[in-house]
Protein backbone atom coordinates (compact mmCIF):
# COMPACT_ATOMS: atom_id res chain seq x y z
CA UNK A 1 0.00 0.00 0.00
CA UNK A 2 2.84 2.75 0.62
CA UNK A 3 4.82 1.53 -2.69
CA UNK A 4 1.32 1.79 -4.76
CA UNK A 5 1.05 5.55 -2.94
CA UNK A 6 4.53 6.19 -3.40
CA UNK A 7 4.28 5.23 -7.18
CA UNK A 8 1.29 7.69 -7.47
CA UNK A 9 2.95 10.49 -6.51
CA UNK A 10 5.72 9.82 -8.22
CA UNK A 11 3.53 9.68 -11.36
CA UNK A 12 1.47 12.92 -10.14
CA UNK A 13 5.02 14.80 -10.18
CA UNK A 14 6.28 13.55 -13.54
CA UNK A 15 2.55 14.32 -14.67
CA UNK A 16 2.81 17.72 -13.06
CA UNK A 17 5.95 18.59 -14.13
CA UNK A 18 5.45 17.59 -18.18
CA UNK A 19 2.69 20.27 -17.77
CA UNK A 20 5.25 22.89 -15.81
CA UNK A 21 7.91 22.48 -17.90
CA UNK A 22 6.32 24.14 -21.00
CA UNK A 23 4.49 26.83 -19.26
CA UNK A 24 7.90 28.14 -18.01
CA UNK A 25 9.23 27.62 -20.82
CA UNK A 26 7.00 29.93 -22.20
CA UNK A 27 7.38 32.34 -19.43
CA UNK A 28 11.05 33.24 -20.66
CA UNK A 29 12.20 36.71 -22.36
CA UNK A 30 10.17 36.83 -26.06
CA UNK A 31 11.93 37.65 -28.69
CA UNK A 32 11.65 40.51 -30.95
CA UNK A 33 10.38 38.17 -33.73
CA UNK A 34 7.70 36.71 -31.38
CA UNK A 35 4.26 38.94 -31.75
CA UNK A 36 3.89 38.65 -27.62
CA UNK A 37 6.52 40.89 -26.93
CA UNK A 38 3.84 43.78 -27.27
CA UNK A 39 0.90 41.66 -26.42
CA UNK A 40 -0.01 43.87 -23.13
CA UNK A 41 -1.36 41.39 -20.34
CA UNK A 42 -4.49 39.68 -20.26
CA UNK A 43 -7.16 42.21 -18.51
CA UNK A 44 -4.79 45.59 -19.08
CA UNK A 45 -6.96 47.80 -21.75
CA UNK A 46 -4.70 51.00 -21.13
CA UNK A 47 -7.42 52.80 -19.26
CA UNK A 48 -5.79 52.10 -15.85
CA UNK A 49 -4.64 49.43 -13.27
CA UNK A 50 -6.16 45.88 -13.51
CA UNK A 51 -7.37 44.24 -10.49
CA UNK A 52 -4.31 42.24 -10.07
CA UNK A 53 -1.60 45.51 -11.04
CA UNK A 54 -3.73 47.02 -8.13
CA UNK A 55 -2.60 44.52 -5.67
CA UNK A 56 0.99 45.17 -6.31
CA UNK A 57 1.16 48.79 -6.74
CA UNK A 58 2.84 49.85 -3.58
CA UNK A 59 6.23 49.03 -2.51
CA UNK A 60 8.64 47.17 -5.68
CA UNK A 61 6.05 45.85 -7.53
CA UNK A 62 6.03 46.54 -11.62
CA UNK A 63 1.98 51.60 -14.73
CA UNK A 64 -0.82 52.11 -12.96
CA UNK A 65 -2.45 55.37 -12.76
CA UNK A 66 -0.05 56.81 -11.18
CA UNK A 67 2.60 57.07 -7.93
CA UNK A 68 2.31 57.99 -5.20
CA UNK A 69 6.61 58.06 -3.74
CA UNK A 70 5.74 56.40 -0.74
CA UNK A 71 4.71 56.78 2.75
CA UNK A 72 3.02 60.27 3.89
CA UNK A 73 4.60 63.40 2.45
CA UNK A 74 7.76 64.41 4.18
CA UNK A 75 8.05 68.31 3.14
CA UNK A 76 5.74 68.91 0.61
CA UNK A 77 3.69 66.99 -2.21
CA UNK A 78 4.82 67.60 -5.69
CA UNK A 79 2.31 66.61 -8.28
CA UNK A 80 1.97 66.32 -11.57
CA UNK A 81 0.36 64.56 -15.30
CA UNK A 82 0.99 64.04 -18.55
CA UNK A 83 -0.78 62.48 -21.33
CA UNK A 84 1.26 60.16 -24.15
CA UNK A 85 0.56 60.87 -27.49
CA UNK A 86 0.89 58.26 -30.25
CA UNK A 87 3.92 58.78 -32.33
CA UNK A 88 2.78 55.76 -34.95
CA UNK A 89 5.73 53.63 -33.84
CA UNK A 90 6.10 49.59 -35.14
CA UNK A 91 4.04 48.89 -32.40
CA UNK A 92 1.67 51.87 -32.10
CA UNK A 93 -0.47 52.58 -30.12
CA UNK A 94 0.85 49.98 -27.76
CA UNK A 95 3.66 51.52 -25.17
CA UNK A 96 5.38 51.09 -22.48
CA UNK A 97 6.67 54.43 -20.58
CA UNK A 98 8.56 55.49 -17.16
CA UNK A 99 8.39 58.78 -14.89
CA UNK A 100 11.10 59.30 -12.72
CA UNK A 101 12.69 62.29 -10.34
CA UNK A 102 16.24 63.59 -10.67
CA UNK A 103 17.96 66.27 -9.21
CA UNK A 104 19.33 69.46 -11.40
CA UNK A 105 22.81 67.21 -11.92
CA UNK A 106 20.31 64.59 -13.43
CA UNK A 107 21.23 62.45 -10.26
CA UNK A 108 18.65 60.06 -9.93
CA UNK A 109 15.92 60.27 -6.57
CA UNK A 110 12.92 58.05 -7.10
CA UNK A 111 11.08 56.39 -9.96
CA UNK A 112 7.48 57.21 -9.83
CA UNK A 113 5.69 54.82 -12.44
CA UNK A 114 6.52 52.43 -15.23
CA UNK A 115 4.49 50.72 -17.13
CA UNK A 116 6.92 48.16 -19.12
CA UNK A 117 7.31 44.86 -16.94
CA UNK A 118 9.66 42.43 -19.10
CA UNK A 119 10.11 45.41 -21.73
CA UNK A 120 12.04 47.91 -19.72
CA UNK A 121 15.32 47.46 -22.00
CA UNK A 122 13.27 49.96 -24.05
CA UNK A 123 13.18 52.46 -21.95
CA UNK A 124 16.97 53.45 -22.72
CA UNK A 125 16.90 56.33 -21.05
CA UNK A 126 15.07 55.54 -17.54
CA UNK A 127 17.30 52.40 -17.04
CA UNK A 128 20.45 54.53 -17.93
CA UNK A 129 19.36 56.85 -14.85
CA UNK A 130 17.90 54.48 -12.48
CA UNK A 131 19.47 51.25 -13.05
CA UNK A 132 15.82 49.75 -13.20
CA UNK A 133 15.00 51.26 -9.78
CA UNK A 134 11.22 51.04 -8.84
CA UNK A 135 11.06 51.02 -5.07
CA UNK A 136 7.64 52.56 -4.19
CA UNK A 137 6.99 52.81 -7.62
CA UNK A 138 3.63 52.01 -9.50
CA UNK A 139 4.20 49.63 -12.28
CA UNK A 140 2.14 47.46 -14.73
CA UNK A 141 2.15 46.26 -18.30
CA UNK A 142 2.49 47.32 -21.69
CA UNK A 143 -0.24 49.86 -22.34
CA UNK A 144 -2.77 49.25 -25.62
CA UNK A 145 -3.44 52.62 -25.82
CA UNK A 146 -1.77 56.13 -24.41
CA UNK A 147 -3.64 57.66 -21.48
CA UNK A 148 -3.34 60.58 -18.90
CA UNK A 149 -0.32 59.56 -16.22
CA UNK A 150 -0.95 61.17 -12.72
CA UNK A 151 1.58 61.03 -10.41
CA UNK A 152 2.67 62.29 -7.17
CA UNK A 153 5.83 62.57 -5.18
CA UNK A 154 6.35 63.02 -1.26
CA UNK A 155 10.04 64.42 -1.48
CA UNK A 156 11.79 61.57 -0.29
CA UNK A 157 14.35 59.07 -2.00
CA UNK A 158 14.21 55.35 -2.40
CA UNK A 159 15.80 54.85 1.17
CA UNK A 160 12.62 56.94 2.90
CA UNK A 161 15.07 59.76 3.72
CA UNK A 162 13.48 63.39 2.58
CA UNK A 163 15.47 64.87 -0.25
CA UNK A 164 17.41 68.17 0.09
CA UNK A 165 15.15 71.44 -0.82
CA UNK A 166 16.41 73.05 -4.16
CA UNK A 167 15.95 72.25 -7.76
CA UNK A 168 14.19 68.46 -9.15
CA UNK A 169 13.49 67.31 -12.56
CA UNK A 170 10.39 65.11 -13.55
CA UNK A 171 11.41 63.08 -16.67
CA UNK A 172 9.07 61.21 -19.08
CA UNK A 173 10.21 58.71 -21.65
CA UNK A 174 8.16 56.00 -23.70
CA UNK A 175 8.63 53.94 -26.98
CA UNK A 176 6.80 52.23 -29.56
CA UNK A 177 9.29 50.61 -30.93
CA UNK A 178 12.60 48.47 -29.62
CA UNK A 179 14.21 51.61 -28.82
CA UNK A 180 17.50 49.55 -27.50
CA UNK A 181 17.49 47.69 -30.84
CA UNK A 182 20.97 48.59 -33.00
CA UNK A 183 19.97 51.97 -35.25
CA UNK A 184 16.84 52.62 -33.18
CA UNK A 185 16.33 55.89 -31.82
CA UNK A 186 15.27 56.38 -28.16
CA UNK A 187 11.66 57.22 -27.36
CA UNK A 188 9.80 60.60 -27.10
CA UNK A 189 11.59 62.28 -23.85
CA UNK A 190 10.78 65.36 -21.78
CA UNK A 191 11.69 67.00 -18.25
CA UNK A 192 10.16 69.96 -16.36
CA UNK A 193 12.33 71.54 -13.36
CA UNK A 194 10.29 72.47 -10.54
CA UNK A 195 11.79 73.91 -6.74
CA UNK A 196 10.99 71.58 -3.96
CA UNK A 197 10.80 74.16 -1.07
CA UNK A 198 8.71 76.26 0.88
CA UNK A 199 7.28 77.98 -1.96
CA UNK A 200 4.05 76.70 -3.98
CA UNK A 201 4.52 76.03 -7.38
CA UNK A 202 2.51 75.95 -10.40
CA UNK A 203 3.22 74.83 -14.16
CA UNK A 204 1.16 74.22 -17.06
CA UNK A 205 3.27 73.70 -20.05
CA UNK A 206 2.05 73.66 -24.07
CA UNK A 207 1.40 71.12 -25.83
CA UNK A 208 3.83 68.78 -27.71
CA UNK A 209 3.68 66.14 -30.45
CA UNK A 210 4.21 63.60 -27.76
CA UNK A 211 3.51 65.33 -24.63
CA UNK A 212 -0.48 66.71 -24.00
CA UNK A 213 -2.11 67.83 -20.92
CA UNK A 214 1.16 68.83 -18.93
CA UNK A 215 0.60 70.25 -14.94
CA UNK A 216 3.08 70.50 -12.27
CA UNK A 217 2.33 71.72 -9.08
CA UNK A 218 4.51 72.06 -5.71
CA UNK A 219 2.80 72.23 -2.41
CA UNK A 220 5.12 72.60 0.45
Amino acid sequence: MVRSTRNAKRIALAWASGLFLPMLLACGPAARSDPAFWTPYTGDDGAGSTASEAASSTGTGMGGAGGTGGGPPAGGTLSFRVTTVSLDGEYAPKNIGAIWITNAQDTFVKTLEVWAAKRVEHLVRWRAASGTNVVDAVTGATRKSHIEHAVSWNGTNTAGLEAPDGTYRVHVEFTEWNSSDSGEDPGPWMTLDFVKGPSAQETTLPDEPAFIGRYLSWTP
